[in-house]
């Protein structure tokens, strides 16, 4: 008898040494329909975005005092092209009929997608004046063109054009550009127009050109200037007599169309006919 009851002692004290041992274990109940929150994870970083090849080649082209580079997007089926520039020796020989000033500019077409040679070479001069580009759709064919300045004054300032034939995949120079003094380009009329000042008095030349048949023509051509040979004294201020002339496009050749003298005691002078000839639509008083 006292054997079984010191059996059933030391399995009742087995028992509980066996639960003691175990850690109660918690349980949570979640109402249905409640989502588990998660624990949240800490955010990756986002990866760094790499840099566009196009801008990543021409940033590895020289651009300083001898040398160039920039990018035009012809939007033809060579899309963007990079264009350089190096300005080159004059040489013991140089051109005839070149100023002191005058340097050999050599400019290269290349298709980023192919560098092993540039696709065109081009050639121009600069009085001393480089790293001026613009990239723009002077003939409003919807290809871009681009322009480079050759020569700038205190305010004229002159510019070669190159624009974008899609045909024959290259650009090609257009002559006349060079002779618009500060260039604008307006797609609404399609006119270019520019303007060279003379002197601090306003007078100067006022241009105005169209795309004709392929051709870039001046239609019309506003002058303006002071006689200095006949200026006046009045309480030792000198007054100059002014002058506007005025020519259009008629049959193919620029015509003049309008020309007027004002006295220096006019009490006027070229500025308000000026202002009325500016305007493509004003054709004279009738």
């Amino acid at each position: 008898m006292k054997m079984r009851y010191a059996l059933l002692a030391a399995a009742l004290s087995l028992l509980l040494a066996g639960c003691q041992a175990e850690e109660p274990v918690e349980t949570v109940s979640v109402p249905l329909g409640t989502a588990t929150p998660m624990k949240e994870s800490a955010p990756s970083e986002a990866p760094s975005p790499t840099q566009d090849p196009l801008e990543e080649l021409l940033a590895r082209q020289p651009i300083d005092d001898d040398h160039d580079a920039f990018l035009v997007d012809t939007g033809g089926r060579l899309g963007t092209l990079l264009v350089t520039a190096e300005l080159e020796e004059r040489g013991p020989e140089p051109k005839p009929g070149w100023e002191s000033w005058e340097y050999p500019v050599c400019f290269a077409v290349w298709n980023p997608k192919d560098m092993s040679q540039p696709i065109q070479k081009l050639e121009g001069i600069t009085w001393g004046t480089y790293h001026w580009h613009e990239a723009l759709d002077a003939n409003f064919d919807g290809y871009m063109d681009f322009s480079y300045m050759y020569a700038m004054g205190n305010q004229p300032n002159y510019w070669y054009l190159w624009v974008w034939d899609e045909d024959a995949g290259q650009f090609v120079e257009v002559p006349e550009y060079r002779e618009i003094s500060g260039p604008r380009c307006n797609p609404e009329t399609e006119i270019i127009d520019g303007w060279a000042r003379y002197s601090g008095g306003g007078d100067g030349l006022t241009t105005f050109y169209r795309w004709e048949d392929g051709a870039l023509v001046c239609i019309r051509r506003i002058e303006t200037g002071y006689d200095d040979e006949n200026r006046i004294y009045v309480d030792e201020v000198s007054y100059f007599p002014s002058w506007i002339k005025v020519e259009d496009r008629i049959d193919g050749e620029l015509t003049q169309v309008y020309y007027q003298y004002f006295a220096p005691d006019a009490g006027t002078d070229f500025f308000p006919e000026r202002f009325k000839w500016e305007n493509l639509d004003y054709h004279g008083e009738n």
